[in-house]
């Protein structure tokens, strides 16, 4: 294509043609990409032009350590001549730009005798030694193919490592999605009686597979009308009636609302009630919210139905965007950069090459040579064939050592190799530790013997459920289910409220359009006869913000200012409005849209904030004391009063 359109192209006429590339990084071969083009047009140039080569050599990612280290790894490595049919590319050496001097910049872990377990135990060290030297660092655990994860993901996720799988975990395959879909299929449908059993064995009620039995013998009624089935009840164990009756509750609000609100904020109200979200991880609760987006994205398309939701799933992969360690392949960590890079396996050979039945291979001057494989009746393969595999054979190893320096080349500050060998201190010959070789052997001399693998279970995993369910009250039931159904939904509603102004704040957003207000407000389930109520409310707390003498003090644009920041602590996550240092001060902002009760004076107002909120922002602030050594402060920003609120002890 592109020698179509400069083929005729003149000298001198002002036309330019700026071709970038980096053969260093070429490892695409599985996609028929050819190094060999770049060398074609760098020797022969491309139609009639003739490009003037320029080599660009200056590292502006890496250390001074990481960088030198590379070239002394590479400059051997690579091959000292380029060859355009083999794919032969040299090594060009790179300068760092910056001159930090990183100790121990590249470690190397030795292992033998396939210790897969004990080297994920050193990389889940490694990981937590990192995160504690340097929280916000940014860690990639590099592999050449997924299943070298096997044995690191259940690790990570056992010590609470949050970590984002690039394309790693199909986000249909995740437990928690699993769970959720069977929630929504159940919702709408009451008839899907394996959505039903699915949602009473899910962790949010927890039913024994006794009880289950129980449930599902009667194919006469369906599931749900077996739980406000007394005698149905009575036949399941004193604790499974206790889950089930609460489960029943606690969804009996979301089908009698069905048509009133939308689906995604049914489902969304549900995952509250059963207190789903309280038990989530940071990961878990990403990928909550992708499978609510999804849901949405279904319904506003008038297209909500089980099938249309399982495309989806098949199409998404479980995100953790928020996550400081990445596990991916190394081809998709091609073009981007890491703190700390992590790379276990490369002591793993690759599957040996097929031999095809026919053996064509194109060129980059676009010579064409093909061989078939040989006859049942030929002792050996034709000597075209055997140039074929040998051909092939070498532009696979060269490529190795590129996907090699792909990985290594992603570090910025620290590099940790991790490789085994065999009993006889060989190693796999198509592994990438065998390039890495020549300058470790000497490592494996030192490495202890390999360990007894520990017993691997045959048993199911152990049923996860809450703890205890609290049985709704007697005085709780003679209410009245639309008394029930009313507050319930009206909380749902104010929680939405506050969302809606916490986002203006965080897009910075203080003087909405009425058009922008009302969409938004529709969005969140408000009647239309409510609509003008709310948009007055909305507006009064953003104009009271913005006129607020604190404001500019408030929604400064500060380096340090973090807003709806996340931290993981004892297996729970906190969620902060807003964070900035000032003064040395580190603030700790929550904004509350309370407003003074019915002859409540402003004194009184500001006490029952603070009495309400000061152990949850106490708590704040004990957890971002083990971050931050900054002195510690936390406010209340209430709009509806205009008043900051500060939290003391």
């Amino acid at each position: 294509t592109i020698e179509k359109l400069i083929k005729h192209w003149q000298p001198n006429d002002g036309k330019t043609l700026f071709l970038v590339g980096d053969p260093m990084q070429s490892i695409y071969r599985f996609r028929e990409s050819q190094v060999g083009l770049f060398l074609q047009v760098k020797v022969s140039g491309i139609a009639n032009i003739k490009p003037t080569s320029l080599l660009l050599s200056t590292n502006f990612r890496s250390s001074k350590s990481i960088v030198e280290g590379n070239n002394r790894f590479f400059q051997d490595i690579f091959p000292t001549h380029e060859d355009i049919y083999q794919g032969a590319i040299a090594y060009s050496s790179s300068q760092a730009a910056s001159n930090t001097i990183q100790h121990q910049a590249i470690n190397f872990h030795p292992f033998s005798n396939d210790q897969f377990v004990d080297e994920a135990q050193t990389v889940l060290d490694i990981v937590e030694s990192t995160l504690a030297e340097r929280p916000t660092s940014k860690i990639a655990i590099l592999v050449r193919s997924r299943t070298h994860l096997v044995e690191i993901t259940p690790l990570l996720k056992q010590h609470n490592i949050e970590f984002e799988s690039l394309k790693i975990t199909p986000l249909k395959d995740h437990l928690l999605t699993r769970d959720l879909f069977s929630l929504a299929r159940a919702l709408m449908h009451l008839g899907d009686k394996l959505a039903w059993l699915s949602v009473l064995r899910s962790p949010w009620c927890g039913l024994t597979l006794d009880d289950l039995l129980v449930l599902s013998a009667d194919d006469s009624q369906i599931i749900y009308a077996q739980l406000t089935n007394e005698k149905t009840l009575a036949q399941l164990s004193q604790d499974g009636q206790k889950r089930a009756q609460h489960l029943q509750v606690c969804l009996q609000a979301i089908l009698d609302n069905q048509g009133r609100f939308n689906f995604v904020e049914l489902l969304t109200f549900a995952i509250d009630q059963l207190g789903i979200s309280r038990s989530l991880s940071q990961a878990d609760r990403l990928i909550k919210d992708q499978f609510l987006s999804i849901v949405n994205t279904c319904e506003q398309q008038q297209s909500l139905d089980v099938e249309t939701i399982k495309a989806a799933l098949d199409e998404l992969y479980a995100p953790s965007e928020t996550a400081s360690v990445k596990l991916m392949t190394i081809h998709q960590s091609k073009g981007l950069e890491f703190d700390t890079v992590i790379m276990p396996g490369l002591g793993r050979g690759a599957r040996n090459d097929d031999s095809p039945m026919m053996h064509m291979k194109e060129f980059a001057d676009q010579s064409l040579l093909l061989a078939p494989i040989k006859s049942s009746l030929d002792t050996n393969e034709g000597q075209t064939y055997t140039y074929l595999k040998f051909i092939e054979a070498q532009q696979n190893k060269f490529e190795t050592m590129r996907l090699l320096y792909v990985a290594m080349t992603r570090a910025k500050q620290q590099l940790h190799l991790l490789g085994h060998v065999n009993q006889n201190h060989q190693v796999a010959k198509k592994s990438l530790l065998a390039l890495l070789m020549p300058f470790y052997q000497n490592v494996f001399d030192q490495i202890p013997a390999s360990q007894v693998p520990a017993e691997t279970s045959n048993q199911a995993p152990p049923l996860q459920r809450l703890k205890q369910i609290i049985t709704p009250s007697v005085k709780e039931q003679e209410l009245g289910e639309t008394l029930e159904y009313q507050q319930n939904f009206e909380r749902l509603f104010k929680s939405l409220l506050g969302t809606l102004i916490h986002q203006y704040y965080e897009q910075g957003l203080f003087d909405p359009s009425a058009d922008n207000i009302k969409a938004r407000l529709l969005e969140i389930g408000t009647p239309i006869n409510e609509i003008d109520q709310w948009q007055v409310f909305v507006l009064k707390l953003l104009n009271n913000t913005k006129g607020d003498p604190q404001f500019e003090w408030l929604f400064k644009d500060r380096s340090s200012t973090l807003v709806e920041a996340e931290f993981v602590t004892d297996n729970r996550i906190i969620a902060i409005d807003r964070l900035f240092i000032d003064n040395d001060i580190l603030w700790i902002i929550d904004f509350k849209t309370a407003e003074p009760l019915a002859d409540e004076s402003l004194d009184q107002f500001i006490h029952r904030q603070q009495s309400q909120h000061a152990k949850q922002l106490f708590f704040y602030q004990e957890t971002l004391s083990k971050v931050y050594n900054n002195p510690i402060k936390c406010a209340l920003y209430c709009p509806a009063v205009s008043q900051l609120i500060q939290i003391t002890h």
